[in-house]
């Protein structure tokens, strides 16, 4: 089971700890809320998913979100 914690959050940006019960692996996910981004450390989403010249993702494309990030929007990361 994944699990999501809020561990900061401000006008513009909240960070997430993700923990996997399973394999024991802890990402941080930030949400940048002035420029709709996001962005998580895992693996999948540094090598694989960013589509942003700095780093990260638009929080309404769905397509480029690693399991981690799409915990945090559906925990309600607004």
């Amino acid at each position: 089971m994944i699990s999501s914690t809020l561990i900061f959050q401000s006008e513009m940006f909240s960070d997430w700890i993700i923990y996997n019960d399973e394999t024991h692996g802890e990402y941080l996910v930030t949400v940048d809320h002035s420029e709709d981004t996001c962005y998580c450390t895992c693996p999948d989403f540094q090598y694989r998913k960013q589509t942003e010249k700095f780093g990260g993702a638009k929080l309404d494309d769905n397509e480029h979100h690693c399991k981690h990030i799409r915990k945090v929007i559906q925990d309600g990361c607004s």
